[in-house]
């Protein structure tokens, strides 16, 4: 085995208590926004829907009634749009994660197990915690979580638990919080004062469970004492975790398990409701209580009168209803499919009741909260320097910022230059005052002291945020800097002129963010620049605004077009009227051949009253279009062409009066040259035995941003003694040409396949393969190469065309499908760490029965023929390195092999095998064998202290550690395995 296996330790980093609190209203923008609201509104509707049932046969509640005041969308508050979501209903419940393995790679969860144990609560040792503080203690076993060990956790007053360091930030208490942090196990994320607390936080552990009980310790309030909770997180030797609620009266909490640092995909659940899914990342929930703004109800309710013709929708609300706890506002991206500046592809679009263009949802909260004069200081944020309008600015800003960073070489998971939430920039980086908590930074020279100073904040967007939002090339980016040596909390910090500070220096190019996070695609040569908002202002049911909030909305919405436009440079353009909507099919970008031509449309929402003139216009001569187009009376539609004149890139606007938008696109025309060619499905398919491939070849011509090329003329020619139909194909709307290749019975037959006019070193070669074949005696033990395997053992396979042309190595938990490969073992499907056309290894199932087995490789192009394969019921096999017949063989508790640091004769060694069988849990929650091992060092036998499966892995992976003997002679020795009788393969030792 080429890998050295160790059990890390974690690393302890201790924290100093919290000190002064910080603000508590912040932006409440964070990357797992978008699931948590999701939850929170899919619970108000079946809340609803309960209620609807129980009041069956009463009068329905009159519907909320929605209308326009100018260019501001009045909403009633009723059908669910302002609501109390997922009100607490754990209390007096026990939660139970139940992990799937020995290393707690993944869970399920369950409300069951022993109620909250106040006994032990009460003669716990007290944890002195103070407001926003952190403190560390041992945990008396070895406790596995999300394939981690641990000794130590801290205990935080927030109601949660965390492993390698602490958490005292003052920052909403969010999901979002929960999943970009450490790891951490979250029985009650709420702001908790333990220092105000009836009884306390205690500890109460032994070698059976390690318990952590808040005992009537209230929320956080700025007068008197909050309202007082009561609950407990117990932690057991074999990796289950209990939560256990005995007094719970919140109106808001985070609940649930998180392997921190966005781990994995992370999953939002209703826990009283169940689920029999395994989950091998976060998993969730987010409470309610408060009355909030059902923003995915209000968006749904907003389409219901109003045009598909907007790129945000921004909500506020006369009700004084926060836009959630601790936050002044919070935008949510609801359709992403561009690249390069941190974010995610998502599409809920559909869910909010736009069908095509909706990008983001803004929730900016009560209009209370914010001055009449929209450059004048928000009071919540006033130290930051926050306006109206830069609030504004700021959230529309998050359909882009701030999620981009450069990577800390002393931490892999670390976003150096993010900061809350990691959704804004941290505040020791150097984000030229931009509107995303940024600062701009003074660096005075290292001989200075302080050596840095903040001398202004939120400004502007950056030329850093122009060129991730797509307005400017990366030559445009000046360089900037990150101050490093900071404390942690010290990047969470609000920003704020005058705050001066020391530490060193890291430079940071433009290009070091591109290679991190990818090219920005679109690129400024066709991303979007114009985009709508819709502002809409919701009041109670049968109200209608005064004069003053209404003349206060149109206030922000009028200067919010002019303010967007400055801050972005002059590059970008916010609309904000209330419009029906006028499409065109090539937005925002569409790509045309340089002498060739496309097909595009306008089109309306609903159908044209009377015959709709809509005037189109380029902005210089790279294409040609007609001048106008006419949607007939009763359409909704009408179509034209295109044409590239020649290569450049062009602006085309469509409008037709007042009364609807502009539409606007990019349309980019190249030279063939400039295309890219590119394989969609069909390359590297095995040959059926008549010489034919099941499926067509389909490639698709786009370019560097993804645009597709329609009318692209593409060639395609065989290699001798093949045929392809047809022999030029012409791209279809979406770019894409599709040939039905029959390579026939010669080796090493290939398709040419090419774009006219471009040059040959573009070309693409597609490959046909033989069947997938299993080799002979190509099954075999993993570690010691003998052929058969065993029931929970490793095993590898040889052969050919086993993956399709594909090498992919699976993380754990492992998958029975990689790369569209599987593994079949008598029709049961197989876990695979590794696939290629020559070797797979899976791991055998645990429940085969010794003799043979039918064992069947598949693909997506084909399925290997059936191969016998012998079952023995223990198949001991040493991993080694193949070059020296070292075994894998560690000095116990290092990660040094043997191979490179000898073991000292009386001392313990960790051997790594698979094949020992049938394994068995122990007191101490471990997994190991039914059989004992017997390990001979130089023909002398050794003791076995612990024989069982290695606790960083899923199974398959067995661990024995054994002294080596006293009287065992030094230099390189020979070491051999036996179980039930059966002996492992000889590996090499070295002994001092």
């Amino acid at each position: 085995m080429s890998r050295r296996l160790a059990i890390l330790l974690s690393t302890l980093v201790l924290v100093q208590s919290g000190t002064a609190r910080q603000i508590k209203v912040i932006c409440g923008t964070n990357p797992e926004r978008r699931k948590e609201e999701m939850h929170l509104h899919r619970q108000a509707v079946l809340a609803r829907r309960a209620a609807q049932l129980l009041s069956a046969g009463a009068q329905a509640a009159p519907r909320s009634a929605a209308r326009d005041i100018g260019n501001v969308a009045i909403m009633e508050d009723s059908d669910g749009v302002v609501a109390k979501r997922n009100p607490f209903n754990l209390d007096q419940r026990t939660l139970t994660f139940t992990p799937t393995s020995t290393a707690a790679t993944a869970y399920k969860f369950q409300l069951a197990g022993a109620p909250y144990d106040a006994s032990a609560a009460s003669v716990g040792s007290l944890v002195e915690l103070s407001d926003d503080d952190s403190h560390v203690e041992q945990i008396p076993f070895p406790f596995a979580f999300f394939g981690k060990t641990y000794q130590s956790v801290f205990i935080n007053s927030d109601g949660n638990l965390t492993f390698n360091a602490g958490d005292n930030a003052s920052t909403d208490r969010s999901l979002g919080r929960m999943v970009a942090g450490g790891p951490r196990i979250s029985p009650l994320f709420r702001d908790l004062d333990a220092s105000k607390a009836v009884k306390g936080v205690t500890v109460t552990a032994d070698a059976t469970r390690f318990m952590v009980s808040w005992v009537q310790v209230p929320e956080y309030s700025d007068f008197g004492t909050g309202v007082l909770q009561t609950f407990q997180v117990r932690l057991f030797p074999d990796g289950q975790i209990q939560f256990a609620y005995h007094g719970i009266n919140t109106t808001g909490a985070v609940v649930g398990i998180a392997p921190g640092h966005f781990q994995g995909s992370s999953s939002v659940v209703s826990f009283l409701a169940g689920s029999s899914a395994t989950y091998s990342s976060t998993v969730a929930e987010r409470f309610g209580g408060d009355s909030e703004i059902d923003i995915q109800s209000a968006t749904q309710k907003f389409y219901e009168t109003h045009d598909d013709a907007y790129d945000y929708v921004a909500f506020l609300n006369d009700e004084d209803i926060p836009a959630g706890p601790g936050a002044v506002s919070w935008e949510q991206t609801v359709k992403n499919n561009r690249s390069g500046y941190g974010d995610f592809a998502v599409d809920d679009a559909g869910e909010y009741g736009s069908p095509s263009r909706l990008q983001a949802v803004l929730n900016l909260g009560p209009l209370s909260q914010f001055p009449s004069d929209p450059t004048e200081l928000v009071s919540a944020r006033a130290d930051s320097g926050y306006t109206t309008l830069k609030l504004m600015a700021h959230e529309a800003g998050h359909l882009f910022l701030a999620y981009a960073s450069v990577p800390d070489p002393d931490d892999p998971m670390a976003r150096p230059m993010l900061g809350i939430q990691q959704a804004h920039w941290a505040f020791n980086f150097n984000a030229e005052a931009s509107f995303m908590e940024g600062n701009r930074i003074q660096d005075s020279g290292p001989n200075a002291e302080p050596r840095y100073k903040v001398t202004a904040t939120v400004e502007q967007y950056s030329p850093l945020d122009q060129y991730l939002m797509g307005f400017r090339t990366p030559s445009e980016v000046p360089p900037t800097f990150l101050v490093t040596g900071n404390p942690p909390g010290f990047s969470t910090k609000f920003p704020e002129v005058g705050i001066t500070f020391d530490g060193g220096r890291r430079d940071i190019q433009v290009n070091e963010i591109i290679q991190a996070e990818g090219r920005r695609t679109p690129d400024s040569t066709v991303a979007q620049r114009h985009f709508r908002m819709a502002f809409v202002l919701i009041v109670k049911q049968g109200s209608t605004p005064s004069v003053k909030e209404l003349a206060q909305v149109e206030g922000y919405r009028a200067q919010l077009e002019p303010y967007y436009e400055q801050a972005a440079g002059g590059r970008a353009h916010m609309d904000t009227t209330l419009r029906h909507t006028l499409s065109l099919s090539v937005a925002p970008a569409a790509g045309v051949v340089a002498g060739g031509a496309i097909t595009a449309s306008v089109s309306i929402q609903h159908p044209a009253s009377a015959a709709l003139t809509v005037n189109l216009m380029a902005s210089s001569a790279a294409i040609s279009v007609p001048a106008s187009v006419v949607i007939p009376k009763g359409a909704t539609g009408a179509s034209f062409t295109i044409a590239g004149v020649q290569q450049g890139v062009e602006d085309l606007s469509a409008t037709v009066d007042d009364t609807f938008e502009t539409a606007y696109a990019r349309v980019q025309v190249l030279q063939p040259a400039f295309l890219i060619l590119s394989t969609v499905s069909g390359n590297k398919q095995a040959l059926q035995n008549n010489g034919t491939l099941a499926q067509p070849i389909v490639l698709q011509v786009t370019d560097q941003n993804h645009l597709f090329y329609p009318g692209a003329s593409v060639q395609a020619a065989p290699s001798s003694g093949g045929t392809v139909t047809p022999q030029v194909a012409v791209a279809d709307a979406t770019g894409q040409v599709s040939f039905q290749w029959t390579p026939g019975a010669a080796s090493g037959a290939q398709l040419q396949v090419f774009i006219d006019g471009a040059p040959a070193t573009q070309r693409v070669n597609i490959t046909a393969l033989p069947p997938a074949s299993i080799n002979a005696a190509g099954v075999v033990n993993a570690a010691s190469f003998v052929t058969g395997i065993a029931p929970g053992a490793l095993a590898t396979i040889y052969g050919t065309t086993l993956a399709g042309g594909i090498t992919s190595q699976a993380s754990l938990p492992w998958p029975t499908m990689l790369a569209n490969v599987s593994v079949m073992v008598n029709n049961e499907p197989a876990q695979l760490l590794f696939v290629s056309d020559s070797q797979i290894n899976f791991l055998a199932p645990t429940d085969i029965m010794p003799g043979a087995a039918i064992l069947t490789v598949s693909t997506g192009a084909s399925t290997s023929a059936s191969l016998q394969v012998p079952v023995n019921l223990v198949a001991p096999g040493i991993f080694f390195n193949a070059a020296s017949n070292f075994g894998a063989i560690l000095n116990s508790g290092t990660t040094k092999t043997t191979e490179q640091q000898p073991a000292l004769r009386g001392h313990f060694i960790e051997i790594y095998c698979t094949g020992l069988g049938a394994v068995q849990r122990n007191s101490m929650g471990l997994m190991v064998t039914v059989a004992q091992p017997q390990v001979s060092i130089a023909n002398i036998p050794a003791t076995v202290q612990y024989s069982g499966l290695a606790p960083v892995y899923d199974g398959g992976l067995y661990q024995v550690n054994v002294q080596i003997p006293k009287d065992a002679p030094s230099a390189t020795q020979a070491l051999t395995l036996t179980i039930n009788g059966v002996q492992s393969n000889t590996v090499k030792v070295a002994i001092r």
